[in-house]
């Protein structure tokens, strides 16, 4: 291999590494974006309540999400176009030493090949590895954020139920000086008390109404 040729692989790959940086940079600046964007979203859905919010900001996630999957596919497949044009030019590269001749030349550039080829798949894989690391968090992102609103929901349904409650207690008190009301199976009761609560309210209404255990009689 001349000189000339020399520098001009030095130039190719500070170039090829030069564009790597960029890549990397433009995709730390878009996962930032990204998460900011997310953020502001989580911090929106805390401030607007209603279904009608809530459904507009689910199609925006499913929109958000589709263009993510996109730009992935797109950045795939521009990772495939750059391998498919290294290759036919390490195989120009190795035609030229073929017609060049010499064993010696030869095998060192198959031994610079073979390295080249083994960076190129470090590179891959780890590329590979970092978006699914990104859709990983993306999916425990989405999903901590749904369990957050499910939790705020049922808190205002609790609430709620317990204002209506209140509310309805002095009617009920003032029914009662004119008329007994009808006294219903305890079973019914419970139900209808327990209706509406999840388990873990359920259990906890329960404790609360359990009776203090008895003390034991002292000895005449």
């Amino acid at each position: 291999m001349s000189r000339a040729e020399r520098k001009a692989r030095r130039q190719e790959e500070r170039e090829a590494k030069e564009r790597q940086k960029e890549e990397e940079r433009r995709l730390k600046e878009e996962e930032k974006q990204r998460q900011l964007a997310e953020r502001a979203e989580r911090k929106a859905a805390k401030r607007a309540r209603g279904r009608r919010q809530r459904r507009a900001e689910k199609k925006a996630a499913r929109i958000a999400e589709r263009e993510a999957k996109e730009r992935r596919k797109e950045e795939e497949r521009r990772l495939r176009e750059e391998e498919k044009e290294r290759k036919e030019a390490e195989r120009a590269e190795r035609k030229a030493a073929k017609r060049r001749g010499g064993r010696r030349q030869r095998r060192a550039d198959k031994k610079a090949e073979r390295l080249a080829e083994r960076q190129a798949k470090e590179r891959r894989k780890e590329e590979e590895q970092r978006l699914r690391e990104e859709e990983k968090e993306r999916e425990l992102a989405a999903r901590a954020a749904e369990k957050e609103r499910k939790q705020t929901e049922r808190a205002e349904r609790k609430a709620g139920r317990r204002r209506r409650a209140r509310r309805s207690e002095p009617a009920a008190n003032e029914g009662r000086r004119h008329k007994e009301p009808e006294r219903l199976d305890p079973d019914v009761v419970e139900r209808i008390r327990h209706y509406g609560l999840t388990p873990e309210e359920r259990r906890a209404d329960e404790a609360a109404t359990e009776p203090p255990p008895a003390e034991p009689s002292e000895p005449e």
